[in-house]
């Protein structure tokens, strides 16, 4: 395949209305330190700029109101305790697990994202972690 328009996946953005309680999520879900709440008070990333990729926090005024059409997918060393921990720090669990082992979550605000302890090649095909 040929060359892609863009140079590489530099991130994804979550739009949120409460930066230090998302930040402190995210924070906390990626091992990463948040850095400064920047641009007046409107964004914060979370992980380094020149890494692999990052995520950063937009601010927003409007409360989200309907199923995110995006999200993210995170590989977790074991489910069962990685629901548990995303519960204690505020987060919520949507979905039981699924037959392929994956799980519906979501941040304090309701951003959905999925957790799993498998990956899939290019194909789909499961690999064990």
């Amino acid at each position: 395949m040929g060359k892609g328009i863009a140079r590489k996946f530099a991130g994804t953005v979550i739009d949120v209305n409460d930066l230090g309680l998302e930040a402190a999520f995210w924070g906390a879900m990626l091992g990463e330190e948040p850095g400064p709440i920047r641009s007046d008070g409107g964004w914060v990333t979370i992980g380094t700029l020149g890494g692999p990729a990052r995520l950063v926090l937009q601010k927003v005024p409007e409360p989200k109101t309907i199923k995110d059409r995006i999200h993210i997918d995170l590989d977790v060393d074991d489910v069962d305790v990685a629901i548990a921990r995303i519960i204690e720090m505020g987060g919520s669990q949507l979905s039981e697990p699924k037959i392929s082992g994956g799980v519906t979550m979501a941040d304090p605000q309701g951003n959905e994202f999925c957790i799993g302890a498998f990956r899939r090649s290019k194909e789909g095909l499961r690999t064990p972690t």
